[in-house]
């Protein structure tokens, strides 16, 4: 009998946590049997003489997207943006003006408003947001209404490369003026680097409106796990929160730790093993439980969280953290309202980086006799579009790519793989070492990267798997393959040039040459990225945060 009564009781928790899904979709699909006000329009880069219907935008250069007379409402926005500035996702910069006010009232790189920080890419799958094919076509359905007009511009802040982007605006005319409107806002922010000891703003609102969404991005500053720290909203001018939470993945609707997913209100798009410099991206959509504000809103989340030396020591699970973190707000509210921060420029939203396109330095790559160095005609995952490849039947076969360091520093190391069926597996050498004696390793699996420096070399992971274990677009997988960026890992580097050695040790079991039939060892890859990250000597920084926290007390 209590078991029945258990069932039964379970039985209504999962009804109610489903039928808030359920009805939301429902009510969508009744009102289209609804009559529907206003005339739909499009604004678009495209034209219909010819192919050319895409925007370019210069460096530096700022192009206006759409003008839109009011009263209206955008309903979905569609676009894609390529560059060969990697990290064009941060170096774009989305801005959309309301009723010819000359303050945005959306202003974020085009990447954290779609859901994917640190200038990377990644697949979302959300209500409102939507990235397909690995950060190819992005989607925005947040519903914009708006009275007299609205201005959309796109900023290309990068200082490598110019940028192309096609656009779809799709939205209502209407006939008259709406009695009120909750105007649509979205804006970056950033704290880099942190104060020590203080909580991370993710937004500050003055007026009557409602809280609808936050994209938070952390680069960390050193190992473990970074997310002890609470979310607290501060209502109407409160002293004390009156909601408080439970931990930062516990925000974002996980439990222990965080992986990569993606749903309707909750997902995380990024999330790197937890080493210095791991990157995280997540997102949190408050569509079903906004947060109602009449007068002002403050939300923090504490920057707390497992504290790790160099060395692998753990020091303690709840303090302050070095991260960095950026975010977007998302909100509406019945006014347009003044940037509650400022918005730095793009050299102060990513790290410096080195950047190498392999089928332009081609000449310079090093190599073993009996291979052949490639450049292919096209491939449309890549970068440049002509791509790389080693074509090698041969297991001990090698290249040596050159890079050169200008300025002294710690320097992240990540290859962008094109993983194909026909890819063998390369063991990777820095400047003729193993990665373990020049740095830290962290290619991933097989070990925990926290206690890489603690390990025996032979449980190091040292190797890069070229197959494509993905296979998601299968059409596609089997002419282009799959662009994936890896971390090699975090090295300290002296100014002048050196070697980045990849030797050929075998091929994934899955992996044939559809030539021969053959194991495949080739190996395909698009850009080399050193990046300097802003993280020298962290035990230092640990020990002046433990004084100061010492000093609380």
């Amino acid at each position: 009998m209590i078991k029945k009564l258990w069932l039964v009781f379970w039985g209504f928790v999962l009804f109610g946590l489903l039928s808030g899904h359920f009805l939301s979709a429902q009510n969508l699909l009744e009102s289209l049997t609804k009559p529907q006000s206003g005339r739909t329009m499009r604004a678009t880069t495209g034209n219909p003489v010819d192919n050319s219907d895409s925007l370019k935008i210069g460096i530096g250069e700022t192009k206006v997207v759409a003008l839109l007379p009011g009263p209206g409402e955008i309903k979905h926005i569609w676009m894609t943006a390529s560059s060969l500035d990697i990290r064009y996702p941060r170096a774009l910069v989305l801005r959309i003006y309301w009723d010819g006010s000359d303050v945005p009232s959306v202003e974020t790189p085009i990447g954290d408003f779609f859901a994917v920080g640190n200038g990377m890419l990644a697949t979302v799958n959300s209500l409102p947001v939507k990235v397909s094919s690995y950060g190819r076509g992005y989607n925005c359905y947040w519903q914009m209404p708006f009275r007299k007009g609205a201005k959309i511009t796109i900023t290309n802040e990068s200082n490598r490369a110019p940028a192309t982007c096609y656009f779809q605006v799709d939205w209502v005319k209407y006939d008259r003026e709406p009695e009120s409107v909750m105007y649509f806002h979205a804006r970056y922010h950033q704290e880099y680097p942190p104060k020590i000891g203080e909580p991370y703003t993710v937004f500050i609102g003055e007026g009557r409106g409602h809280y609808v969404g936050t994209v938070l991005s952390s680069q960390n500053g050193i190992g473990h796990w970074f997310g002890e720290g609470d979310d607290l909203f501060y209502i109407d001018g409160e002293k004390e929160p009156s909601i408080v939470g439970t931990g930062t993945e516990d925000y974002f609707n996980d439990a222990w730790n965080m992986r990569v997913h993606s749903g309707l209100f909750t997902g995380c798009t990024v999330f790197e093993p937890r080493a210095p410099d791991s990157r995280v991206t997540a997102y949190r959509w408050h569509i079903l439980d906004p947060i109602i504000f009449s007068k002002s809103l403050k939300f923090i989340i504490e920057r707390r969280g497992f504290i790790m030396t160099s060395k692998g020591e753990l020091i303690d699970h709840f303090k302050p953290r070095p991260d960095y973190w950026s975010s977007v707000s998302f909100w509406y509210q019945d006014s347009i309202a003044k940037p509650w921060c400022d918005f730095p420029p793009y050299q102060e939203r990513v790290n410096p980086e080195i950047i190498l396109h392999l089928p332009k330095i081609v000449d310079k790559i090093r190599h073993s006799s009996g291979i052949t160095l490639e450049v292919n005609p096209y491939n449309r995952a890549t970068w440049t579009k002509p791509w790389f490849r080693v074509k090698n039947d041969t297991i001990g076969s090698w290249i040596e790519i050159p890079f050169e360091i200008k300025e002294k520093g710690r320097y992240s190391i990540s290859l962008f793989q094109l993983l194909r069926e026909d890819n063998g597996i390369w063991k990777v050498y820095l400047d003729g070492r193993e990665l373990y004696e020049v740095g830290e390793s962290h290619i991933p699996g097989g070990y925990r990267v926290s206690l890489v420096n603690q390990l025996p070399p032979e449980m190091i992971n040292k190797t890069l798997d070229f197959y494509n274990v993905y296979k998601k677009n299968e059409h596609e997988d089997y002419i282009y393959g799959q662009r994936r960026e890896v971390k090699i890992g975090l090295f300290k580097l002296e100014p002048g040039v050196h070697y980045l050695k990849l030797v050929c040790i075998g091929a994934n079991p899955l992996s044939v040459h559809p030539e021969t039939g053959k194991p495949g060892y080739n190996l395909s890859a698009d850009v080399l990225s050193i990046r300097k990250i802003p993280f020298e000597n962290m035990d230092k920084w640990i020990e002046k945060m433990l004084s100061l926290e010492s000093d609380k007390k």
